[in-house]
């Protein structure tokens, strides 16, 4: 006799036995109980959550004369006859292959037959967003008002695909993604039941690789078991999945938060070697980024959110408080956009490489998030350098204390730039541009403006297109209002400080005037012929 899958082995003979899909099973064993058995349903969710299983076991219930809380009890003789695959009162068809209207014609011809066992003949159509227009326009009536034995269980993994008038005439039912502890608390059942030798740890990466599907967690256990022999360990499960190690993972990334292209392209090259996947190891890594950000972004409570251990949340966490959100973010976005990229790439691990040496260059210019790294890492610089000079730049006030003899004249100088405020505009600002470059880290934005000009009391400062995100930084954590102090001590009187985007509409007019007149010039006025080729 062949040897059946896991999952098939493993399904469900009752409700008891099924996990992660709590609401489902009580509603469902509620109607069997009260008797209020609808004529359609509609099973909605991802791949493996147990829509079939399910469709299978009410199938059983719904028929079962003995019964006991809505679970069929496997022993009267409807249980007994539904049991085997092939009985005729619980029909499955998968729209997949059977998608047009003849196929629904020949249901619809048959239907009116009694079930042969049961009070009931269910029908199982899976994958049914699969069927054409024509048959679900062939199904319409037959789905509202079946006969009085017949009910019809639709299983679909798209529900958005069906039409309105399929939705509204079935009570729908949508079966979430099963949790991690849930996949484990069932593989362990199995694994102690099939005598098998399976460490935790390998347990725990199988429940997640599984993504929520407790088909595919054991489908996984299967071909772990078949290579390792009925014994099982991380090691071995991670080879049959072609990932890296959570501490080659740990030491990958700090590579990357540390910018070392080197240290990147020799642990690519050591992964390679040891017989990994370029893209399962992407894959990986997005993984390991995303759960960076969460543990930034929510706090102490992303380890239930990832069902981490207390020990790998604080791992997580304590990596991730050596990065910004910012960084983590172009991380992320740069390692999403190669795992797309290498399901079309002949060379994948060329592509990681390159995705790997862009992730550790973050003076790229050409980035946004580059250029605020920048401009964090001068900041951090400028918090480090200035304590010093501003030692030096303190001692005017005691001078003025021992010098209590002395003219006030001569002191003056000492205590401001100038006695007097400065009556030119373009003096005013180079006195306030002495003022800001004591400060290296507001001077660093600051000095990417160009000064506009004062009016009443405002003075204007303006940026570029291109240079905005300066603008940006001055606008943030009241660097504009220490600008504005500058201003208005070298002014002697308040001042605003307006910071504006150039408009750009005007200059690129000038430009083409300017251009046009040197036309003139060269060839003559009488030479040249203008074309507005303009829609």
């Amino acid at each position: 006799m062949a040897m059946q899958a896991l999952y098939r082995a493993w399904r469900p003979s009752r409700f008891a036995d099924v996990y992660g899909q709590d609401a489902v099973v009580t509603t469902l064993k509620n109607q069997i109980v009260s008797g209020r058995v609808s004529h359609a349903y509609l099973f909605c969710g991802s791949r493996g959550t147990g829509k079939t299983t399910m469709a299978k076991l009410f199938a059983r219930a719904v028929n079962c004369t003995g019964t006991s809380d809505g679970e069929p009890c496997e022993a009267c003789e409807t249980c007994a006859a539904l049991l085997p695959e092939n009985n005729m009162d619980i029909i499955e068809m998968d729209a997949a292959s059977n998608n047009g209207v003849d196929e629904i014609r020949d249901l619809r011809s048959k239907i009116g037959y009694p079930p042969q066992h049961g009070r009931y003949r269910v029908y199982i159509v899976d994958e049914v967003h699969m069927l054409s227009a024509g048959a679900f326009n062939a199904l319409l009536k037959t789905l509202e008002e079946p006969p009085a034995h017949a009910i019809f269980i639709l299983a679909t993994t798209e529900p958005q695909r069906l039409p309105a008038t399929v939705l509204s005439r079935c009570q729908r039912y949508d079966f979430h993604r099963i949790p991690v502890p849930a996949i484990e608390s069932r593989m362990r059942a199995i694994i102690a039941a099939e005598k098998a030798d399976v460490t935790p740890e390998a347990q725990s990466i199988i429940a997640r690789s599984a993504e929520g599907a407790l088909r595919d967690a054991l489908s996984l256990l299967d071909t772990c078991l078949a290579y390792g022999g009925g014994s099982v360990d991380a090691a071995l499960v991670r080879e049959v999945l072609g990932s890296a190690d959570r501490g080659f993972l740990f030491a990958f990334v700090d590579r990357l938060i540390q910018s070392d292209i080197a240290g990147t392209i020799t642990g690519i090259d050591e992964l390679m070697r040891s017989g990994r996947d370029p893209q399962v190891f992407t894959r990986d890594v997005t993984g390991h980024l995303r759960a960076l950000l969460i543990a930034k972004v929510t706090g102490d409570a992303f380890g239930k959110l990832l069902d981490l251990a207390d020990a790998e949340a604080e791992e997580f966490k304590r990596q991730g408080d050596r990065v910004s959100r910012e960084r983590l973010l172009a991380l992320l976005e740069l390692f999403i956009a190669s795992e797309a990229d290498m399901k079309w790439s002949s060379q994948p691990r060329v592509a990681l490489e390159i995705t790997s040496a862009r992730a550790c260059l973050p003076d790229d210019s050409a980035n946004w998030v580059a250029l605020m790294q920048r401009v964090e890492l001068l900041e951090r610089k400028a918090e480090t350098a200035v304590p010093v000079p501003a030692q030096k730049a303190i001692p005017p006030a005691p001078l003025q204390e021992a010098a209590q003899p002395v003219p006030v004249r001569a002191a003056a100088p000492a205590a401001s730039p100038s006695p007097s405020p400065p009556q030119d505009d373009k003096a005013l600002w180079e006195a306030v541009t002495k003022l800001v470059q004591q400060d290296a880290a507001l001077y660093a934005s600051f000095a990417q403006g160009e000064f506009g000009g004062i009016n009443g009391d405002s003075a204007l400062l303006l940026f570029s297109r291109d240079k905005e995100i300066f603008r940006n930084v001055l606008l943030k954590n009241e660097r504009q209002q220490r600008v504005e102090a500058m201003l208005s001590e070298a002014a002697g009187r308040p001042l605003k400080l307006l910071l504006q985007l150039r408009n750009e509409k005007k200059e690129d007019m000038r430009l083409k005037t300017d251009v046009m007149e040197s036309i003139f010039d060269v060839f003559g006025r009488e030479n040249v012929q203008v074309v507005d080729d303009a829609p």
